[in-house]
């Protein structure tokens, strides 16, 4: 690799620094002005991207019964399974009808906006 050997950072610093010399003050002002905003725009999205994820393990236990259950008691515990599951299904639909709020007057703004 030839082009390597050419490589050096010495030689990148005195040629950064040639060039800087023949540089005006508005332009090195200038330049500067412009890596702050670049370096601002990219940290913004830098951190922007960084969410934590919610992570919810729901772990079902599978039940052992008996063999020998009658039909009554079969009957009775999924009157209390259907109303845990009738619960958790309340509780997931409130928490969608909010989600549908928000976005919805979000939607609204924007709207309003044009848009």
């Amino acid at each position: 690799m030839k082009v390597l050997k050419f490589l050096s950072p010495l030689r990148a610093v005195r040629d950064l620094r040639g060039f800087l010399k023949l540089r005006h003050r508005y332009e090195l002002g200038f330049m500067l002005a412009a890596f702050f905003v670049t370096v601002l725009i990219v940290a913004a999205l830098f951190k922007d991207s960084y969410f934590e994820k919610q992570y919810k393990r729901e772990i079902i236990f599978v039940q052992n019964w008996r063999a020998d259950r009658t039909l009554n008691e079969i009957i009775a515990q999924q009157k209390i399974d259907e109303a845990k599951r009738l619960k958790r299904e309340a509780e997931f639909k409130k928490k969608a009808d909010e989600r549908q709020r928000q976005w919805k007057k979000i939607d609204d703004g924007l709207k309003e906006w044009g848009i």
